[in-house]
């Protein structure tokens, strides 16, 4: 018969090869890859076309982290700099630095976003002067380009930028591995005109996608535009499903955003400008934790004014709700397609 302490010494000896087994097995599935980096500091890295690569690689990885500001004296034209990012000579994504923040300068004084600070799953910005730092996990293949193009070519800005990334091209969202092959998207829709009852185009994928985030731009001469309602047609088929109630209930607001600016984690409104009946807006919702999950061919849209009440199950009439106008609307929807 086995007194306790022997049992005791025996669970004790089966333990300890266990642990080591399991110590064995994970450590083959826990290389996290290796990190590398590339800095300009005080450059004035422009070419007389007004372009400069802040990062490449060869070779498969992602894009981690991009840290970019400007000249403190002129620091308008880094702002209005545009980034283009090419994955696997692709152009995966391309909008002003501002805009890729939300920080829309169409119809803003820059100066209004001196005492903006936000910080979100995708973008920040913390410094008054033009620091934007972009936390997109671009993942690539074969090659990876980052350029910024100068608003105003000749002008010899000087920048700091620090661009981060990793030799691993794995993404997992919210716990959820993307398949391989996966590529991720945020290139600035242009600015277009949009009638009352029409609807703008805010991103179309031919294939499986995941909306991780999206920016809108609005420059309405009604406050009818803030009735729309955010739609996604499986393009195959033209079934539509609402995404929203209301445009303000999209970015988790109400009323009209009755409540002025509002700078939250996952969703915000960086500017709103209310006048006569005219509004301006730039306002971004991220997913870090429910992204929009689409298994057919997409197209997200927004309508420029809606009737007041509507049937969730159905196509909205042509009634518009209050008074009638034009709409400029722009936008950045961030996804991962595959």
């Amino acid at each position: 018969m086995l007194i306790f302490g022997q049992l005791n010494h025996m669970r004790q000896l089966l333990i300890i090869p266990l642990i080591a087994a399991t110590l064995i097995s994970c450590s083959g599935n826990t290389d996290c890859g290796r990190t590398f980096t590339k800095v300009n500091k005080c450059m004035t890295p422009f070419d007389e076309d007004g372009k400069a690569v802040i990062f490449s690689a060869e070779g498969q990885g992602r894009i981690e982290n991009m840290y970019l500001c400007g000249d403190f004296d002129n620091w308008h034209h880094p702002g209005q700099c545009l980034l283009n990012v090419y994955c696997d000579g692709t152009l995966c994504v391309s909008g002003k630095l501002y805009e890729l923040a939300c920080l829309n300068m169409d119809y803003v004084d820059e100066k209004e976003y001196v005492k903006v600070f936000l910080e979100t799953p995708l973008f920040s910005k913390f410094g008054a002067h033009n620091s934007i730092s972009l936390d997109f996990k671009i993942p690539y293949y074969k090659s990876c380009t980052v350029e910024l193009v100068q608003p105003e070519p000749g002008v010899r800005d000087q920048v700091w930028t620090t661009v981060r990334a990793n030799t691993r091209p794995d993404i997992v969202w919210n716990g959820v591995k993307l398949p391989k092959g996966v590529m991720f998207k945020g290139i600035r829709t242009a600015d277009r005109k949009v009638s009352s009852g029409g609807q703008y185009t805010m991103m179309e994928s031919d294939r499986k996608s995941m909306v991780v985030g999206v920016n809108l731009f609005l420059n309405s001469e009604t406050e009818c535009s803030m009735e729309a309602c955010l739609r996604a047609y499986d393009t195959r088929t033209g079934e539509m499903e609402y995404l929203s109630s209301g445009l303000e209930d999209f970015f988790l607001s109400t009323y009209y955003f009755d409540s002025g600016q509002f700078l939250g984690h996952e969703c915000g409104q960086t500017w709103l400008r209310r006048e006569q009946g005219a509004v301006q807006l730039s306002a971004y919702r991220q997913f870090p934790d429910n992204p929009l999950c689409f298994n057919h061919p997409v197209k997200i849209t927004v309508r420029n004014g809606e009737q007041n009440a509507i049937d969730s199950d159905s196509e909205m009439t042509d009634n518009i709700y209050l008074e009638q106008g034009d709409a400029t609307i722009g936008s950045i929807c961030y996804y991962y397609e595959w």
